[in-house]
């Protein structure tokens, strides 16, 4: 899978995950991760399943070879709008996180962003693994009490 793919799939995990959360339909088991894995996962097969979807035209395959498909055909550019929304979600979602304490938002950069395991951020933070993961509990509750206090809305 290409880096782009991947910041692509991962925004739209994070979004997702705090679009559930602010709308209050995330229950708390215990099992955050594991729930946040699984959109992740159900994200990357939806991604796939799109794909293949879509009939494969090779280039190779004509003999004309002044000729490209791909010519005539190209992706459709995100509009304008688009790229305002999104624009708007990220400044707004930069915002509610510069709103945490500190070393909540060291652990939800470490986790979200950079992608670490709460043992490595654990290890990075000289903190304990049930510590750090206090950390991100209590950041995530905080950042769906920004949302409601501040009426951010994070869908399109």
């Amino acid at each position: 899978m290409d880096e782009e793919l991947a910041n692509d799939l991962f925004q739209e995990t994070f979004m997702k995950i705090i679009v559930t959360l602010k709308e209050g339909r995330y229950k708390e088991e215990n099992k955050f991760i594991l729930w946040a894995k699984r959109i992740a996962h159900n994200l990357i097969i939806d991604h796939y399943r799109l794909k293949s979807k879509h009939i494969k035209v090779s280039e190779s395959s004509y003999q004309d070879e002044e000729f490209s498909i791909f010519d005539i055909i190209k992706e459709p550019d995100d509009n304008i709008e688009d790229l305002l929304i999104n624009q708007q979600i990220n400044d707004d979602l930069f915002r509610m996180l510069s709103m945490l304490p500190d070393n909540q938002q060291e652990v939800i950069r470490l986790r979200f962003f950079d992608g670490l395991s709460f043992k490595d951020i654990a290890e990075h933070t000289d903190s304990s693994i049930n510590t750090t993961l206090g950390r991100v509990r209590y950041a995530l509750i905080n950042l769906r009490k920004i949302m409601e206090d501040n009426n951010i809305i994070l869908t399109k």
